[in-house]
């Protein structure tokens, strides 16, 4: 007996040191996403979060796009912000997010609607839904991402990581199981995400 309980005790001890690596591992890992300010329905005055997380407001943002340009914001039309220190913006139109926070294995320099690379979000509520352009060889084509929420990982959209996110909702999820015909495909998963945010069917033209 005395020989069973030191081995049940270090036993113990070492499945509660165990226990408490997974857990620092796991919370290392959580730090290592940056947190950006995600203004959800109510976007408000325009803003630029840097990435250190500070957030400086203003008045307009401008979004400079050329030939010879490297693209780039200008603030209250004389203030200049380069791509490089943005992780979020929201100016008078929409709210994107940088490449940095999404997770993705595409490049993309395209500055069409956003600055390169940056993701707009074009869908809000217990999912969101951002879109990015990237050339594929030929084309600039759209990708897409998913978050759930407003503090979720923004995920590179796929069916299964969508399915994951409807998995509450049995008439969404069977919607985008069913045999709707909606193409392109991109069009299906905006309009099954409002027909879970709303509870309503949506169709995107």
């Amino acid at each position: 007996m005395k020989k069973v309980i030191p081995a049940t005790i270090a036993m113990f001890f070492c499945a509660a040191i165990l226990l408490n690596s997974c857990a620092v591992s796991k919370n290392s890992v959580i730090s290592q996403q940056p947190e950006v300010t995600n203004p959800g329905k109510s976007p408000t005055a325009c803003f630029v979060q840097l990435n250190d997380g500070s957030i400086q407001h203003y008045s307009s943002l401008k979004l400079v796009t050329g030939v010879l340009t490297t693209p780039h914001l200008v603030a209250d039309n004389k203030v200049i912000i380069n791509t490089k220190n943005i992780m979020a913006y929201q100016d008078d139109q929409q709210y994107a997010v940088s490449p940095k926070i999404l997770t993705t294995t595409k490049n993309s320099l395209v500055a069409a609607d956003a600055l390169p690379g940056f993701a707009v979000k074009v869908l809000s509520g217990k999912v969101n839904v951002y879109c990015r352009k990237y050339y594929n060889g030929a084309n600039a084509v759209d990708e897409y991402f998913l978050q759930n929420g407003n503090e979720g990982y923004i995920i590179a959209y796929s069916k299964d990581v969508l399915k994951s996110m409807l998995k509450d909702d049995t008439k969404a999820l069977e919607f985008f199981n069913g045999k709707t015909k909606i193409s392109p495909r991109s069009k299906k998963m905006l309009a099954t995400v409002e027909f879970y945010n709303n509870n309503q069917l949506l169709t995107k033209n």
